[in-house]
């Protein structure tokens, strides 16, 4: 059954939608902190342009490095304010890291790894990825 509304001297057909067709948008999308969730992928060492203008290393703007996971598939948020907001397709993040954690996975570098922690958006300069995952502890290697 289908109805016609009229709005504003504009017709709309409206179809009904049945609750077997409809799948919620951010259905298996991942939760921002203080929710845990596990990653999986391709540990690597990447250096991006940092400041003053974060273009070019060879222009003079300061070298920026760390780890990033790269995802064998992507990944998407569900947005929970206007800092963390929803992200979809997102294939490489970005790992928040001390001294100790550096240390503990740069063997591991190269590698397939399952990584545990807390995930956030970009929100500055420094943030070279989409998502920024505070690692807690790796899970898996492979």
């Amino acid at each position: 059954m289908t109805r016609t509304l009229v709005a504003f001297g504009l017709a709309l057909l409206v179809a009904p939608v049945t609750p077997a067709r409809r799948q919620h948008p951010a259905a298996g999308c991942l939760t921002y902190a203080p929710d845990t969730v596990s990653l999986r992928g391709t540990l690597r060492r990447q250096t991006f342009p940092g400041p003053p203008n974060y273009e070019s290393v060879k222009s003079g703007d300061a070298p920026e490095t760390g780890f990033y996971l790269h995802l064998g598939r992507p990944v998407c948020t569900i947005g929970k304010d206007e800092v963390d907001v929803a992200a979809r397709a997102v294939r490489f993040v970005q790992l928040v890291l001390d001294t100790t954690g550096y240390a503990r996975l740069r063997p591991l570098l190269g590698r397939r790894v399952t990584l545990r922690g807390t995930l956030f958006h970009a929100i500055s300069g420094h943030h070279h990825a989409p998502l920024l995952l505070t690692v807690l502890t790796p899970v898996t290697v492979r």
